[in-house]
Formats: C-alpha cells, sequence, structure tokens
C-alpha cells in the first residue's frame, strides 16, 4: 500500500503574515523539495507552504516540517493534531537543530543539521517502525546532488525557481546562525550540475538562494564567474537574483558576466553605518570596504544594471537615537534600490542570543510561545542607548520617510534610470513597500 509523506512549511496565525506581505518575493521552500527528491517513489507526497495556504486536515502516514525560530510554536501546534492521531512527526531546519532538546518534547523525531545524509535511513527505519529519536545529519559533499522535486511545488508561487549553488560561511557574525547550521566552510556544486539544474527550469525566473552567491575568496570569486560564464554560453536566457557581501563590487569582471548572465538584484546586507556595530557583528567584509564607499558601491552595482536591496539592522549596542535619522538620509541620498530595515534579533545558537541572554536583556523568554517574536520585525530585548519602544518607533519613522508611496515610486524611476532595467526597478518598488506594509500593520498605530 501506498505511503503518504505530507511536508509542512508552516507560518504563524498572527496579525502579519509575511509570507502575504511580501509576496513579490514569495519563493517555494527548497529544503522540502529536495526531501521530496530523497524519498522512494512509491511515496506518494505534499507539500503544504502555510504562505500559500494553511493546514486544512490533510492526512498522511508520516509528517515533516521545516522551521525557522519564529515559526516553531506553529509546528508544535499541529505536531499536538497529528500525534494525538498517532502520526509520526518529524521536524527538521535550524531551530530544530539549534534548541533540539525542545522540539523533542513536541515531536516523534529531530533532524539535526541538514537532512540530506541521513533522510533515506530516516524513512528505512520508519518502514521498520524504528524511528529514531534523533538523526545527526554530516556536511557531506555537494557534488551530484539530486535535483529537488519541482513538480510538488504549488503554481502560485511568484518565483518558482529556486536553486542553491553553494553552503556554509566562514565568517560567523555575531546575529547569524548560518555558520552554526551550515558550518564555516563555503561549499560549493559544481559549476555543471548547476547549469544542468538550470536546463530543466520551466520559467525564466530565478533566485539562487546562497547566503552569498559570490562566496568567500579568489577561487570562489573565479568559480562564480564561471557559472555566470556558463549561464551565457548556455543560452539559458534567464532572469536571477540572489544575496551577495558588498565586495561583489571589487572585480569588474564579476560584475560584468553577472550582468550579462541575466543578474536584475542583489540583496546586500550592509548592516549598519556604525563601523564600531560592524565591528562588533564581525561583519569583516563590510569593515574591509568602509562604511564611507557604501554610496560608491552602490552605484557601481547600479552602473552595471544592477539593483541593490540593502539590508539594514537597528538596535545594535552602538545605535543612539540619531540612527533613525541618519539612515534615512542616507537611503535617500545614496538612491539605493531598495531597503529593509530589521531590528536586531537575538537568534538561538548565536552568539548574540548567549550573549544578551547572560545580560538578562531578552524581553520575551516563555518558551516556546514567544519564539513567535523573533521574526527580526519585532523587538525582542533591551537597547542599551534606547527603549524598545523608542527603537520600534524610530523604525517606524526611517519607513515613513523613505518609502511611503511617493518615496517608492520616486526611487524606483531612480532605479529604472540608474540601472537601465524595468526588473530591478519593480523589485525596488515591491521591496521598500511590502517592508513598510509590515510596519505599518504593526506599528502604524502610533
Amino acid at each position: 500500500m501506498t505511503k503518504k509523506l505530507l511536508l509542512i512549511n508552516p507560518v504563524p496565525k498572527n496579525d502579519v503574515n509575511l509570507g502575504k506581505m511580501l509576496s513579490f518575493m514569495r519563493m517555494p521552500p527548497l529544503n522540502l523539495g529536495y526531501i521530496a527528491a530523497l524519498t522512494p517513489k512509491t511515496w506518494d507526497i505534499e507539500i503544504v507552504d502555510e504562505n500559500i495556504r494553511h493546514y486544512n486536515g490533510e492526512e498522511a502516514d508520516l509528517v515533516c516540517f521545516t522551521s525557522m525560530t519564529y515559526n516553531a510554536p506553529r509546528v508544535y501546534e499541529l505536531a499536538s493534531h497529528f500525534r494525538a492521531r498517532n502520526i509520526p512527526v518529524v521536524m527538521g531546519g535550524i531551530h530544530a537543530s539549534m534548541v533540539t532538546h525542545e522540539a523533542l518534547q513536541f515531536v516523534d523525531s529531530v533532524v539535526v543539521g541538514e537532512a540530506e545524509s541521513v533522510w533515506h535511513r530516516l524513512v528505512t527505519d520508519f518502514e521498520n517502525n524504528n524511528l529514531q529519536r534523533v538523526y545527526n545529519g554530516e556536511r557531506g559533499s555537494l557534488k551530484n546532488l539530486v535535483q529537488p522535486r519541482k513538480d510538488v511545488y504549488s503554481r502560485k508561487y511568484n518565483i518558482r525557481n529556486v536553486i542553491q549553488t553553494a553552503k556554509g560561511c566562514p565568517m560567523n557574525c555575531d546575529f547569524c546562525s548560518v555558520t552554526a547550521f551550515n558550518g564555516g566552510v563555503y561549499r560549493q556544486r559544481p559549476v555543471e550540475d548547476v547549469l544542468d539544474e538550470l536546463e530543466t527550469i520551466d520559467s525564466k525566473l530565478v533566485f539562487f538562494v546562497d547566503d552569498n552567491i559570490i562566496g568567500y575568496g579568489k577561487n570562489a570569486e573565479q568559480r562564480s564567474i564561471e557559472l555566470f560564464k556558463g549561464i551565457i554560453d548556455r543560452g539559458l536566457n534567464i532572469k536571477w537574483g540572489s544575496q551577495a557581501s558588498i565586495n561583489f563590487v571589487d572585480n569588474e569582471d564579476v560584475l560584468k558576466y553577472a550582468r550579462e548572465s541575466g543578474c536584475f538584484g542583489l540583496f546586500v546586507g550592509f548592516e549598519s553605518l556604525n563601523e564600531s556595530s560592524l565591528k562588533s557583528m564581525h561583519k569583516v567584509r563590510n569593515l574591509e570596504s568602509g562604511v564611507g564607499k557604501y554610496r560608491e558601491e552602490i552605484r557601481k552595482f547600479q552602473n552595471y544594471g544592477i539593483g541593490v536591496l540593502g539590508g539594514f539592522i537597528l538596535g545594535n549596542d552602538e545605535d543612539k537615537k540619531d540612527i533613525f535619522e541618519r539612515t534615512s538620509d542616507f537611503i535617500l541620498d545614496s538612491n539605493i534600490d531598495g531597503s529593509q530595515f530589521s531590528f536586531l534579533t537575538p537568534l538561538p545558537g548565536t552568539n548574540l542570543y548567549q550573549r544578551l541572554k547572560e545580560e538578562n536583556r531578552l524581553l520575551y523568554t516563555y518558551y516556546p510561545h514567544d519564539w513567535i517574536y523573533y521574526d527580526v520585525f519585532n523587538v525582542v530585548f533591551r537597547p542599551k542607548n534606547m527603549t524598545p519602544e523608542e527603537l520600534e518607533e524610530g523604525a517606524l519613522n526611517v519607513y515613513k520617510a523613505t518609502a511611503s508611496v511617493p518615496k517608492s515610486l520616486r526611487r524606483a524611476f531612480t532605479s529604472l534610470v540608474r540601472t537601465r532595467n524595468v526588473l530591478s526597478a519593480v523589485a525596488a518598488y515591491s521591496s521598500n513597500r511590502g517592508y513598510a506594509s509590515i510596519f505599518s500593520r504593526k506599528y502604524g498605530s502610533r
């Protein structure tokens, strides 16, 4: 008899659904596509992504959740529903890997780390009625990876094609858990494997979900050029976006071939206008460049037709109340295409979380319920130089100053002029209004 695997990407049922508010960036959960591909073909597989629709009673023989920190309470809520009917529940993802002891209180089995190396064993154990409590995934080579199952994705994603070309980061920034989860070594898929996967896609819009598409070091830099050239040489004719560090602009060939291969925009973590904040974050690349060069680097991206969505973190210990006006002025003066402002958020598994916990500065510690606030759009700790309310108000004012409808339209027009790229301008407007809507919904009544 065919068994059914239900894969769920949960979303809290709260007043702000990020997936809906940021619908322009709605993409399928790639990790669940890989799990589907690694599951024996004798299984029936269904993905429920609650960014698209909430779970509505689907049955299954085995249920697997992926989870970040903010949606862990939703996992536990749904897990109780399945376990009450004796349906085994597996939980993976970064939150379960960082606080495994907590997850085990609510689910039958936890996958710690990357699931690719253990999923076959887990399914075999389940079929033999011998499911283990913990499976520790290994960080293996990315050569000859199975291609994710795309046929199980909903048709309702704005960007259906998501591809990962590398994992890991040696930087270990204070606020980031990527190094703890994916390791401190930058592991890369062979370029030909990535290009072969691109040959199979069903639309021309692609997002490379790498934390840093250019990688770390000269060899990785050359590998990114090889990838971009391969896209051109194979005539793939795609339009793509990704995430990159600021040093993307240091090599003219990287910029040139990125644009020629179809790059329309990149998310770049500028993080702060305070170099002291960058030091405390351990944001090495930005310190090497220097805050004073941010404007020049933004312009360089745009000269090559690449829009920039800049990420900025507010609430660092070195931030004083003038940071909001300074950030607003910078956004408008630099003509950066899009901007995302989020609060410094101490996620479990990070150095930041451990430090703020030891300093007794965390505001929401009724776990697991209070994990719902750890979504980077809530202040969850006591800042050093302002109250939590002043931090929230300041961030709202930055959005009002930079991302109102008139300002967003003006910035989109400037993006079009500077990049000569319609897709960049559309992405700029959508991102500015999307993030502003989140803050307006949460704090606009003030």
